[in-house]
Formats: C-alpha cells, structure tokens, sequence
C-alpha cells in the first residue's frame, strides 16, 4: 500500500502530470467563450427556446457546459490540480528552506576548494588572516549580506537576498488563496435591481428587487441593509446628461450615514457595493370616483424619461391599462405634441387608458387636471424621480486581492531579488594574507562576475580604509 500511495505521489509531483491538468484547464476556459453561457441570456425563456433548437445545445446543456466555469468537470479538474499543486508545495518546503538555510548551515569550505573554480585572489599587506576575515566579515554585514564565518578554515560565507527561496512558496500559495476567494465570490454572490422612488426606502425585504441577476449558492440571507432615497440631481448640458448626484442615507452594522452616489462611483458597506445604474420618473397618479372621493393612488416607476412609451396597471382594478408618454418641458408646434429640453421644466403626460382592450381616452393632462376614465378620473399630482441602484454582495474579495498581493510578491522576491552566494578564504603568506573569493547567482552569472568584481574593489578600499 505505501509503494502504491508513493507511485500516485510521484505522479502528481511530475511536471507532465501538472501540464496536462493545466492543459486541460485552458481549454475548458476556452470553451467556455465559445459556448454561450446561462448569464448571457435575458429570460429563462429565452435560454429554454435555445437549448430546445437543436440536440447540440440540449446536450451541452445537459452536461453542465452552459455553466461551463461551475461544471462538474471543471471542478473536478480544478480539484485535481489544487490537489497537484498542495502536493507539489509540500514537497518542496524541506528543499526550499534548506536553500534559505533555515535549520541548516551553509556548507564548509576551505582555500582548496575556492581554488578548484574560478575564483579572485586579492593579496593585502599589514593583515593576519583573523584581523583580514572580521574586517571582511564587517563589510559584508554593513551591506546586509548573511554572513557564515568557520574560523577554524579561515573562510566566510555571504548570502545576499537569503530568503529569496521562499518566493516560490509565496507565489504558489497565492494559487490557494485565489482559489479561495474564487470560491467565495462564485458561491456567495449576489446581484439585482432595485428601484426606488425620491422619498422612498428599503429595509432588507429581498422582495423590493425587480429583478435578481445572480442568486448565491450560500449565504442566500443578506447583510442587514437600509437604504433612504432623499434627493435624485441630474444636470445636462444642451440636453446631454453630464452628471448624476443621488443623495441618500445607508443604514448598515446600525449605523447611518448620508452618501452621495455618482455614476460608477459606488459606495460599499462591508462586502456590500451599491452603484447607481439609471434614473425615470415617478409620477403621483390619483385615481378618484364619481364623488371626487380618492379610490386609488401611488407614484409610478416609469421607463419614460428619454421618450419612450411606458404602462402600468392599479392592483385594486385590473380592467385599466394605462400607457404613458412623458414631456419634461411640454410644447405644441404646429400641432405636434413635443418637449424642448429633458429637464423638469413645465412637466406634461400624455395618457392612452384602455378598458379591457378597449381605448377609453387618449389625451395629454398636466400636473393636477383630471383624465376622464367613467366612472373614475385619474391625475397626477407631482412627480419625482427615481433610481435603479445594482447591489451587489460578494465575499472572497479579500483572499483574492492577498493572494495576487503574495504572488507579486514572490515572483518578485525569485525573479529581482535572487540569492548571491560568495565564498570567501584567507590564507597567510609571511608578511601579507592573500584573500581568495569566487561566487554564484542563481541568474545572470555573466552579469554577476562583473558584480564580484565592483564588490571586490569596494572590499580592498574598504580593508584600506578609503
């Protein structure tokens, strides 16, 4: 059995296994911007008449590809290969730290095995070879070298950027953190439209969201969340919309303060972002009986603003339909019905009303006049705006960014700042010690000789005291 375990160890461990899985990876991502994805779909009705057109499209329906990136095959992949990478990482940790020499000691050296190498042999008079080796010892401390001294042979070991190894374990351990916060985010996200009306609040109720874009697979219960819409600003310039200042007070952790929206400027609450999408308006429309007594009334949320036609309906009495075009700024040339500018100058609405199908009136009434509709009238009485604000509810934010964080780091730490080792000896001649020095860098050894060289120079002006 342990011969066995040992046989799939090493075939997680070998690269031919890791390209593979990467591989295969890739190419299900590639899929999945080829195949058309459930969320490009407006409607579950329009992705049903798409995956019943044809069998290609019921089959890849069937086998999870429509949803390509929360596919069973894709998570049994991205599991074998977080698998393979916690596998890969354990392994190298005893090797990586005993680059670093963390818990071990550099290797023992003399004069003799600098010499089989290439190697710089600078001779310096007025030293014995202990003065020779702490004064070269200082020099390399004071330039924050890992200095290893073995005075019984008369050498040192300088390490510069020692725990350059650990770049490694830092970059692959950002694959898990990533894959934590992708985790997160794909299983608790949440996303949806709610409108609200200038004077209009939200207290949490998940049924105020006209539309839901992305239900959590957990967590479904949100943050408690309170929102307050004082004041929608729109400011134009020649009929083009220039900015969009919406004032509102955010309830959250039971505290509240007063924002100011603009668009994609969100404000964000824990792992909680609002941002403004769109504006309309919402007229007060009041439906009164024969008596002039109020049988109904509300503000509508209407599509109207950029001249766009509109309806709406009053739950108490189904038989009427409304639909509603919208003049901010209401003028007749020549006959024609028009606006001479989108802001709320001199606000008009012209109202088409249908009895079970049938039209009933059609005509234009301003702000408190009355459309007739037997045995009711209806009127509007003001009108204010309203916002469509997209929130949005994700964890896993956190993980994520400290995960490119750590690997940035580490490839840093591996590629900038890579481990210089020089080996350095003394060796005593009558009346003048010669020091012997060779090194190695991980990368650019060509470059590196010419370092060895400056690092040289310094050191005798240093041991001369200039």
């Amino acid at each position: 059995m342990k011969e066995y375990i040992n046989k799939i160890l090493r075939r997680f461990k070998s690269v031919r296994f890791s390209a593979v899985i990467i591989g295969l990876l890739i190419f299900i991502y590639f899929l999945g911007l080829i195949i058309p994805q459930k969320w490009m779909f407006e409607t579950k009705a329009q992705y049903d008449g798409w995956v019943e057109r044809n069998i290609l499209n019921m089959f890849l329906d069937f086998i999870g590809f429509t949803n390509i990136y929360l596919s069973p095959l894709t998570i049994f992949l991205l599991g074998i290969f977080f698998i393979n990478l916690i596998i890969v990482i354990s392994s190298r940790i005893p090797l990586t730290l005993k680059r670093a020499y963390i818990g071990t000691r550099p290797p023992s050296f003399s004069v003799e095995d600098i010499k089989r190498g290439v190697y710089r042999e600078i001779p310096l008079s007025g030293f014995n070879s202990e003065d020779l080796l702490e004064r070269t010892k200082q020099f390399f401390k004071k330039r924050r070298w890992y200095v290893v001294e073995d005075k019984q042979r008369k050498s040192l070991f300088a390490l510069r950027n020692r725990f350059s190894p650990l770049g490694f374990l830092f970059f692959h351990f950002s694959f898990l953190l990533c894959l934590i916060g992708g985790l997160l985010i794909t299983y608790t996200r949440f996303s949806g439209n709610l409108a609200l009306t200038e004077g209009q609040a939200f207290n949490g109720d998940i049924r105020q969201f006209h539309r839901i874009i992305h239900e959590p697979k957990v967590l479904h219960a949100l943050p408690a969340l309170g929102l307050y819409l004082e004041k929608i600003h729109p400011f134009y310039e020649n009929d083009v919309p220039v900015e969009l200042v919406v004032v509102m007070k955010v309830l959250y952790d039971g505290k509240v303060k007063r924002e100011i929206l603009r668009v994609n400027k969100p404000i964000k609450r824990g792992p909680l972002s609002i941002i403004v999408e769109r504006i309309g308006v919402s007229p007060l429309f009041i439906v009164r009986g024969p008596s002039g007594e109020v049988i109904d009334g509300a503000y509508v949320s209407l599509n109207v603003l950029n001249g766009q036609e509109d309806s709406f309906q009053f739950d108490t009495d189904r038989r009427f339909r409304f639909y509603v075009r919208f003049f901010p700024d209401y003028i007749v040339e020549n006959g024609v019905e028009g606006t001479r500018s989108i802001e709320l100058r001199n606000p008009a609405i012209h109202l088409l009303i249908e009895k079970n199908g049938k039209t009933i009136y059609n005509g234009t009434i301003m702000p408190g006049e009355r459309a007739d509709m037997e045995p009711f009238t209806i009127s509007f009485e003001d009108i204010r705006y309203w916002a469509e604000f997209l929130i949005v509810r994700e964890y896993g934010k956190s993980p994520l960014v400290a995960g490119f964080i750590l690997a940035a780091i580490g490839l840093i730490m591996r590629l900038v700042f890579y481990q210089k080792r020089l080996r350095l000896a003394v060796e005593d001649r009558g009346d003048r010690a010669l020091l012997y020095i060779d090194g190695r860098s991980e990368y650019f050894q060509y470059s590196f000789d010419s370092e060895v060289k400056r690092v040289s120079e310094e050191l005798v002006n240093f041991l001369k005291g200039r």
